[in-house]
């Protein structure tokens, strides 16, 4: 798992390699989970609903997909989990969602790594 964790802001200073952020839309472009593949390296705001979850203890998931092993998610790794409410597993489960990150490839499927709860945002 070593290879995923990249620091939120260590992929925000970076910018090389990824797409420009209008000033005006720092959030990046809204996109649907279903297109995240499409923007790998480039910060977006991901939209739609969490509807399965999985915390190992290490890792929580949050699924837009009940198949997850080739769909968008949206990890919080357990040194992030304090900043997080208790159980996010069960806080997000069931929620539309928009997630904003650096959207990074982890064995074939994309994936943003959520260090704060600023990341994540119910919808109404």
């Amino acid at each position: 798992m070593a290879r995923r964790v990249l620091s939120w802001a260590l992929l925000a200073a970076l910018g090389a390699g990824c797409a420009a952020v209008p000033r005006d839309n720092p959030d990046g472009p809204t996109i649907s989970w279903r297109r995240a593949a499409k923007h790998v390296n480039e910060f977006v705001t991901v939209e739609g609903t969490i509807v399965r979850t999985h915390n190992s203890g290490k890792a929580c998931f949050l699924n837009f997909h009940p198949n997850w092993r080739q769909t968008f998610s949206a990890v919080i790794f357990a040194r992030s989990f304090p900043a997080f409410p208790p159980k996010p597993e069960e806080h997000y489960r069931g929620k539309k969602v928009r997630v904003k990150g650096v959207v990074v490839q982890y064995e074939g499927r994309p994936e943003i790594i959520l260090e704060s709860p600023d990341q994540i945002e119910f919808v109404p």
